[in-house]
């Protein structure tokens, strides 16, 4: 589990407020976790793998793929800024999921609050 900033804690996973779950945000029509884990590239050259079959490895684009889930995690935000002001009103975030050395969407939602002004 992961926890940022202060209690009371958003949950953002499918256990939580699912808005903030990255199986159930979707952009382009595909959810941010499908995606992500999709543009993964491993070492025998195979990309494209379901989420099942690419989520905790990891990938020879590291930067670029964390560079793409934080970028989806903008567009998301940007679709629906309600959500970004819900972020902004929340002490801090949780993803009971969340492991260090892996991507975090409560980490990157919570960068993302402190980064981009509501319109």
């Amino acid at each position: 589990m992961i926890v940022i900033g202060h209690f009371p804690y958003l949950e953002c996973s499918s256990r939580g407020d699912k808005r903030f779950s990255a199986f159930y945000a979707k952009v382009d029509g595909k959810s941010i976790e499908e995606t992500y884990q999709a543009a993964k590239i491993f070492e025998n050259g195979v990309t494209g793998l379901s989420w099942r079959d690419a989520k905790g490895k990891k990938a020879l684009n590291m930067s670029q793929v964390a560079k793409l889930y934080k970028d989806l995690w903008r567009r998301y935000l940007l679709d629906h800024p309600s959500y970004l002001k819900v972020l902004k009103e929340a002490s801090g975030l949780s993803d009971i999921f969340g492991q260090e050395g892996h991507m975090c969407q409560a980490v990157t939602l919570w960068e993302l609050r402190n980064e981009m002004e509501i319109k």
